[in-house]
Formats: structure tokens, C-alpha cells, sequence
């Protein structure tokens, strides 16, 4: 059985993920402490690896329990699409996973350390097929 492979652009995850989250840090103050940017990551790094994971998976399951999460707040809502829109659109080509990855600043400049995963090693979840509006049986911890 061939095990499928990952597509990954040449460049570095962590620049790419900085890319990728610019919406959220680009309106954030220069001296935003780090705990906000950290926030903003957060919610990057959750879509980002929810997109991957639910097309590895071939379902909905991390992206509808993000949705789930955000209905009571329309803005988020619509932010989470926006950044689903852009992961599938600018950055449909980087199919790693963001694992740890650490925040810091240098001469005021924000830098980021990222690991890049393999989405084909991660745990697969047991959910319904895309589309489907019935949730998993058991999904994979």
C-alpha cells in the first residue's frame, strides 16, 4: 500500500504560517505584548491544521468543531472563514502541519520557530464524509 505524501512548498513553515496569519498580527500594535499575539496564533494555527486534517480525513470534523465553537459570535465566524478561504486559496500548496512553534520578538521585529508534520502520520478521525451533516461515531483522540 503506497502511503500518500504531503505537498510542501519550498519554504520554511514558519514563514509560511507568518504569511498566512498577517490578517491577525497586521492589525495588532507594534508592542502587542506576546500573550496577544499568541492568541492571534491560536486561532491560525487551529484553522490551518483543521483544514489539513479534515482533507487528509476526507470530513468536516475539526472545521465543524471550530464552527461549533464560534456560532455565539458572528465575527469570529466570519473571520474563520475568511481564514479557511485563505488557507484553501493562497496556501492550498502547504499541506504540513504546524506542531510547536514558538512566538519571540528581535529588535521589535515578531519571529517565529515552527515545526512542520507530516499530515499523513497525524490520527485519523473516524467522521462523517465532507458534506455530511451527521457527526463522527468515534472520533480518534
Amino acid at each position: 500500500m503506497n502511503k500518500k505524501q504531503a505537498t510542501y512548498p519550498n519554504r520554511k513553515i514558519s514563514e509560511a504560517f507568518l504569511d498566512f496569519a498577517s490578517p491577525l498580527t497586521a492589525i495588532m500594535p507594534d508592542d502587542a505584548p506576546e500573550a496577544s499575539i499568541e492568541q492571534a496564533l491560536m486561532i491560525a494555527f487551529t484553522v490551518w491544521n483543521g483544514v489539513i486534517l479534515d482533507d487528509v480525513n476526507g470530513n468536516g470534523y475539526y472545521l465543524t468543531r471550530l464552527n461549533e465553537q464560534a456560532s455565539h459570535d458572528p465575527i469570529l465566524q466570519a473571520l474563520l472563514r475568511e481564514l479557511v478561504h485563505r488557507k484553501r486559496t493562497l496556501f492550498a500548496d502547504d499541506q504540513r502541519l504546524v506542531g510547536n512553534y514558538k512566538v519571540t520578538r528581535k529588535q521589535g521585529e515578531l519571529r517565529l520557530w515552527a515545526e512542520a508534520r507530516d499530515p499523513h502520520s497525524a490520527p485519523r478521525t473516524e467522521g462523517p464524509a465532507r458534506g455530511s451533516k451527521d457527526p463522527p461515531e468515534n472520533p480518534a483522540s
